[in-house]
């Protein structure tokens, strides 16, 4: 999974500037962002400093800071500071900013892939975006209404499959 697209959320989720969505692509931890400059960024959800989880859940941030160390993330990735940072000789912030992962949306659906040497959302994608528009749905027109959110002691396909079944 860490070398494919995944799917992690709907724009929904992201639809003002400082909004975020923790999620996961597969076994790497991701933070999706909405910059102020309106971009949709996402990066893995780790401090550079000690491998800390910055953010859980969603909701709303000016900054992303962690909250072991207080380093204090901007929402394009830059580290904006860190205590004693510039007492340390040599410390390169320039460097030391969250980890990238390729972020891509096809209509509300947002995906990201932590490979970032990997191909295009669309090449993945393939004939799927043409296929499901042939089958007369408008894939730019759907609106995120509610999440519904459980646990269940049954294997993933017993649910899918209940789930479909109607």
């Amino acid at each position: 999974f860490r070398r494919t697209w995944q799917y992690v959320g709907h724009t929904g989720d992201l639809t003002e500037p400082g909004s975020f969505v923790s999620t996961r692509a597969g076994d790497v931890p991701v933070v999706l962002v909405r910059g102020r400059d309106d971009a949709l960024r996402a990066f893995v959800n780790v401090c550079r400093h000690r491998g800390y989880l910055l953010c859980d859940g969603a909701g709303r941030r000016e900054t992303l800071q962690c909250p072991y160390h207080a380093w204090t993330y901007d929402l394009d990735g830059s580290l904006r500071t860190a205590p004693r940072g510039d007492s340390e000789p040599g410390f390169d912030r320039e460097g030391l900013g969250l980890v990238p992962v390729a972020v891509d949306t096809w209509g509300p659906f947002v995906f990201v892939n932590p490979d970032q040497a990997a191909g295009s959302l669309a090449d993945h994608l393939g004939d799927l975006p043409r296929l499901v528009a042939e089958g007369g749905v408008d894939v730019h027109a759907l609106v995120f209404h509610q999440r519904s959110v459980g646990e269940y002691e049954a294997n993933w396909k017993v649910c899918v499959e209940n789930y479909l079944e109607c």
